[in-house]
């Protein structure tokens, strides 16, 4: 099993908080790691929410891991089948269960061998939290994922990876999004997998009203695959 402590004082009540542990641990999806149940002790950071443990790496590894490589690299097909079965997973949440998942990041999916396949976790903790615990949470962006751009942008000077990939991608300079090892490796149908997947993270970030809800998303990229 694999258990998050809470940190003291950013848990809903034990009433609330134990309605919705129960609704999340209800939901079973084959690419979302499920919740098992809760713990609350008499004591202060006694809050502990449950969870299967899976012995995988998280995306995040294959991703950002410096050589020398000690793990294999995603190919092509594995960064389009992982995109595609997590906006399935996202697409289930959204629209079948009505709960975003709300702390999407690349530290949050895990790859089972030997297929790839991605598992999903953290997800929908904004519901177990108080209105302070989320507003934490979104303060801190080590701890949240996936932001809409209306919620993560900032005056801090920092290049923001959407403003760059826009950039890049209205110069005409889409290849230098993408991972050098992918531009490497001989495959005919990798420039075109690789633009209209980028079209649909453009998309992604377009104002609220223009951008796509996940069934589309997860059409879009579906479409990409075929």
């Amino acid at each position: 099993m694999a258990i998050k402590w809470l940190k003291e004082g950013i848990a809903k009540g034990k009433k609330d908080f134990a309605r919705e542990v129960k609704k999340l641990g209800s939901i079973r999806h084959p690419n979302l790691v499920s919740l098992q149940g809760y713990y609350w002790g008499p004591r202060d950071h006694e809050k502990m929410i449950i969870s299967k443990y899976v012995d995988a790496p998280c995306l995040a590894f294959y991703l950002q891991e410096s050589e020398p490589r000690k793990l294999q690299s995603l190919s092509h097909d594995d960064r389009l089948r992982i995109a595609v079965n997590v906006a399935r997973c996202l697409n289930y949440l959204h629209n079948e269960r009505a709960i975003p998942h709300g702390n999407l990041k690349s530290t949050n999916i895990l790859l089972e061998h030997p297929n790839m396949n991605p598992l999903l976790t953290d997800y929908s903790l904004h519901r177990i939290l108080t209105s302070a615990g989320t507003a934490e949470q979104v303060l801190n962006a080590g701890a949240l994922g996936y932001r809409p751009p209306e919620f993560a942008s900032s005056n801090s000077g920092v290049v923001d990876l959407t403003d760059w990939v826009r950039f890049l991608s209205e110069e005409n300079r889409s290849s230098k999004c993408f991972d050098k090892l992918l531009m490497d490796t001989p495959n005919a149908e990798a420039p075109r997998v690789l633009n209209e997947m980028l079209q649909v993270a453009l998309r992604c970030i377009l104002t609220a009203s223009e951008r796509p809800d996940m069934k589309t998303v997860f059409e879009d990229l579906s479409n990409v695959a075929s």
